[in-house]
């Protein structure tokens, strides 16, 4: 009888080892798939944010450059600076300004530049007319050697997306005009999203940056451009290894899920980072989500990632410069006293193209406006 007893304790033992050794293998394979699902919604959430984020840039970098080009369109400005007038210039820089402000209430930086690198007339704070620049604009050395305008991120006394468009009179160079963000919108499109972006320039450009030296820094590698901040996030960037970061692209720290794009400038140079800052919450959401989902959540079209995608790949093969193509986007806004001149640019402008190129250029400027229905 005792012995029963003891078979019967023996394979109640067996029965819970092989339980419990089932319920462990279990629980191994539900951590490894939970893990695994976690790892591919970071990469997809990753490369999404990157685009969405190339998108904003992309938007701010050509407004600018727009905006640029028309008052570098402007004779009465490019007079002023000819005859080096500079009341005059700042009188005429702040007409326009109020005019896009009031017309289409958005906020433009403009400022003019004279040939030799000095501030001829600021849009927003004229008291720094006069003021060299040479020390702290070295992109500017980039039209020693180049005539079309660029628009791209540079730091100056303070970080931003500068679009600079040289001006010329009897084929000499006067000077540039110019028109600067900082990120504004950039941000703002983040933050209606409930993603903090965490904007950083590299320490390097202390000296350089000479409006950002009373910003945070953060450790011995950035300064913290962002105007508005608090100390919980100075508390969650101190707390990062931003080695770590850089190399994984994505990094759990401080309670947080980062992600890291770096940032470069107009001459591919690293400069900095756009760090993104998520909740496992909001993590929680995207991993129970599809692909088409995650774009749905962070508000970028279809219709944007395809023109995202496709303007890495293609604008280079059918425009010579991006300067060519905002020239073919201005021509229904040029003023009316300087249409003529424009029509000249153009044309010098697309002589340099051959037919093939003229005919590809017009076809995508007339049919890419109608391309309706789904992307798969």
């Amino acid at each position: 009888m005792m012995d029963k007893i003891l078979r019967l304790v023996a394979d109640k033992r067996v029965i819970a080892a092989v339980f419990l050794a089932i319920m462990v293998a279990l629980g191994g394979v539900f951590w490894y798939l939970e893990k695994k699902v976690t790892s591919q919604t970071l990469e997809r959430l990753s490369d999404q944010l990157s685009l969405a984020l190339e998108n904003q840039l992309e938007k701010e970098r050509s407004s600018a450059l727009r905006y640029a080009l028309i008052l570098s369109q402007n004779t009465a400005l490019s007079d002023a600076l000819d005859r080096e007038d500079e009341d005059r210039g700042f009188e005429i820089l702040s007409e326009v300004m109020e005019s896009i402000k009031l017309y289409t209430d958005a906020l433009i930086r403009s400022q003019v530049i004279t040939a030799d690198y000095v501030i001829f007339a600021r849009s927003w704070d004229n008291s720094y007319a006069g003021m060299p620049l040479d020390f702290h604009r070295p992109d500017l050395l980039y039209f020693q050697n180049h005539k079309k305008p660029r628009s791209a991120i540079e730091v100056g006394r303070k970080l931003g997306v500068k679009a600079t468009v040289p001006v010329y009179r009897d084929q000499k160079m006067i000077g540039f005009v110019e028109v600067v963000s900082f990120f504004e919108t950039t941000e703002e499109y983040f933050e209606r999203l409930g993603i903090d972006l965490y904007i950083l320039m590299e320490d390097r450009f202390f000296n350089t940056a000479v409006f950002m030296q009373e910003n945070p820094a953060i450790g011995k590698e950035y300064i913290l451009a962002n105007p508005k901040y608090t100390q919980s996030d100075l508390k969650l960037l101190e707390g990062v290894d931003f080695k770590t970061l850089r190399h994984a692209r994505v990094l759990y720290s401080g309670g947080r899920y980062l992600f890291y794009e770096p940032m470069k400038n107009g001459s591919g140079e690293t400069i900095g980072a756009f760090v993104f800052s998520l909740t496992p919450k909001q993590i929680s959401t995207y991993a129970h989500s599809d692909e088409e989902d995650i774009s749905f959540l962070i508000h970028l079209t279809r219709n944007e990632l395809y023109d995202v995608v496709t303007k890495k790949t293609f604008d280079n093969a059918q425009f010579q410069s991006s300067y060519d193509k905002e020239l073919l986007y201005l021509k229904d806004v040029v003023p009316a006293e300087d249409r003529e001149l424009f029509l000249e640019e153009a044309r010098e402008r697309l002589n340099a193209y051959s037919k093939e190129e003229l005919i590809g250029i017009m076809l995508d400027y007339k049919v890419s406006k109608e391309i309706k229905g789904e992307i798969r």
